[in-house]
């Protein structure tokens, strides 16, 4: 046994022979339930202005029957012989009351506070960006020193110096001396007897050492 829903029979619609209008929007699936004595002849009206003026699309059978397409808005006309009743949520006002009068919805409005304290919150907050302003400032100080002392280490390493110690850098070079003053600088060396080596075997300037034959002791 076939079961039929018919749903609220109140919110059921005679067919007046007038063209249903569907509202212009979003493109959607509109559906229309249709209960008639006799087969059902649907058209696709739309106008004025959307041209397409009764264009057949589909017979409907006798009894409860259901037609769904997909369109933005348009109008239909349908034609039977016999009575027939129509119902879509489309053309259905949808409207709530309200039964109950308590509601236990209610609006917190913010408190208001006192002025003396946002301004001791303000000033607290001056007082805070300074200070970090402050620490900023010193860090990148210190960063720039530090800087500085490694450029100069790098600086004298390059110069030759050790960089490390009191003697920082390449040793000074001393000048070179004359013959005469090399000569006059180095003092005699003496020997164990307290005599001059010059003294002994020295010849007077100008003269030559007397030849010495082979084998004698000068």
């Amino acid at each position: 046994m076939e079961i039929q829903k018919l749903g609220d029979l109140s919110r059921w619609r005679v067919h007046d022979e007038k063209a249903l209008f569907f509202s212009d929007h979003k493109v959607r699936t509109i559906r229309l339930d249709v209960r008639a004595s006799a087969p059902v002849h649907v058209y696709l009206h739309t106008n004025p202005y959307g041209e397409i003026v009764d264009e057949f699309l589909t017979v409907l059978p006798v009894g409860l029957s259901a037609v769904e397409f997909l369109s933005g808005g348009c109008s239909l006309v349908l034609d039977s012989t016999g009575p027939l009743s129509y119902f879509s949520p489309e053309i259905e006002a949808i409207a709530f009351e309200n039964v109950e009068e308590e509601t236990f919805t209610t609006i917190a409005n913010r408190r208001e506070r006192n002025p003396e304290v946002e301004w001791m919150e303000f000033l607290m907050n001056q007082n805070i960006n300074s200070r970090m302003a402050a620490m900023d400032a010193e860090f990148e100080r210190r960063m720039m020193v530090i800087e500085e002392r490694n450029g100069n280490a790098s600086t004298s390493d390059k110069s030759g110096g050790s960089g490390v110690g009191v003697h920082i850098g390449a040793p000074a070079k001393r000048a070179k001396q004359s013959n005469a003053q090399a000569s006059a600088a180095i003092p005699a060396a003496t020997d164990e007897s307290g005599a001059s080596r010059g003294e002994r075997g020295s010849v007077p300037a100008g003269e030559e050492p007397a030849p010495v034959a082979k084998g004698e002791k000068p």
